[in-house]
């Protein structure tokens, strides 16, 4: 390390912090259930039906909510709109956050002197 036109022994360090988001891993999962809701839904969507007609066929065909209630459009629409946000937010990339940057010297004469001394007795 120079200083003042002087050689002498040091470290420099560069420190910083990162900061790193993730998704969340504690999400929990869809019941088999729950995820045969969402693909027939997904399917009967396909075919061009609306929600309120989605749930009309879901109650012919017998099929209850999770909680064991009949369905509604809202409701219909409601499981869609939860798995999209839901597989929106695990697939999701954070960038990583660098900052507090800082450069520190240590300067070992110091530290080597009173190595030196600790040494000598």
């Amino acid at each position: 390390m120079r200083c003042s036109g002087e050689f002498s022994s040091g470290d420099v360090f560069f420190c910083f912090s990162i900061t790193y988001r993730r998704p969340p891993f504690n999400v929990p999962q869809y019941s088999e259930y729950q995820f045969f809701l969402y693909q027939t839904i997904t399917e009967q969507r396909e075919t061009g039906n609306t929600f309120d007609q989605i749930a009309e066929w879901l109650n012919k065909k017998g099929y209850l909510s999770v909680r064991g209630k009949k369905f509604k459009g809202n409701h219909v629409h409601s499981i869609v709109k939860k798995k999209r946000l839901k597989d929106d937010k695990l697939g999701r990339d954070y960038p990583e956050v660098r900052s507090d940057f800082s450069l520190e010297v240590v300067d070992k004469t110091i530290l080597m002197s009173e190595f030196e001394l600790d040494f000598q007795r």
